[in-house]
């Protein structure tokens, strides 16, 4: 498989070692802040005929240009993974081109493919607590200092599968609270600290005890490897799909 890479930082560039260790080729690299990559928009890189050669794109990028970019890979009639986080007030008004274009998409905030079995993993967790009763969840998730979101993706996505298991719980609370928590609520607290590349941990406290569950990432190549198995996987799916579908998939075996 051909694969452009969209956003050359960190995540990018270990998306392009992933590809490579499964025997894909590397097409096109493009990053404005980039030296190392080739174009420094997805405008410039369509212009020169780039995006032409490639399969599919991978892009991890700021959410400002996704809108011009999805245009520009129906244009090349790309495939895409988008790992783009910020972007979920426009999502429908981006990815409806791509749906009335037939070009496969899968977007989501982690493509860990640890972090997804983690997620399930505290949704079935949650499900025991709330058919337990007198457990109490909640969530704390820990970053490098360098994050610009607070709480996390992820953190939201495992909040959410908290909510759908425990029915007593009904909302997400990601402030600091100067007031005693309601039942309802369910705390999603963050920090921001160091060189962490990212920390969830779900807990479930009763009187009697607590559950304590924690997935700890070490470094990007997680992320990167989901990615390109998902792009491997949209190619020959095709359709708009969330993260979660292409997980159901690989989980399924």
């Amino acid at each position: 498989m051909k694969i452009a890479v969209v956003g050359y930082g960190r995540m990018g560039q270990e998306i392009a070692r992933a590809a490579r260790e499964r025997d894909h080729t590397v097409t096109v690299r493009v990053d404005p802040a980039a030296e190392s990559a080739d174009f420094p928009t997805v405008a410039s890189a369509v212009a020169a005929g780039a995006l032409d050669s490639s399969t599919t794109v991978i892009e991890f990028a700021l959410p400002e240009g996704l809108g011009e970019n999805m245009a520009a890979y129906i244009q090349a009639g790309c495939s895409v993974v988008i790992g783009t986080t910020g972007w979920d007030a426009q999502r429908e008004e981006i990815l409806a081109p791509a749906r009335s274009a037939g070009i496969g998409v899968v977007w989501g905030s982690n493509f860990s493919v640890g972090a997804n079995m983690f997620a399930r993993i505290t949704e079935y967790a949650a499900t025991l607590a709330a058919r337990a009763d007198g457990y109490d969840p909640a969530l704390v998730e820990l970053h490098h200092r360098g994050k610009q979101d607070s709480p996390s993706g992820t953190a939201l996505m495992l909040a959410e599968k908290v909510l759908h298991a425990e029915r007593a719980k009904t909302s997400i609370q990601t402030e600091t609270l100067h007031r005693r928590i309601q039942p309802e609520e369910l705390h999603v607290a963050s920090a921001r600290i160091g060189s962490i590349p990212g920390t969830h941990t779900a807990y479930f406290d009763s009187f009697a005890d607590t559950v304590e569950l924690t997935h700890r990432a070490r470094n990007r190549h997680g992320f990167a490897v989901g990615a390109v198995k998902a792009a491997e996987w949209i190619v020959t799916t095709g359709g708009v799909h969330s993260v979660g579908s292409f997980f159901d998939h690989l989980f399924a075996g």
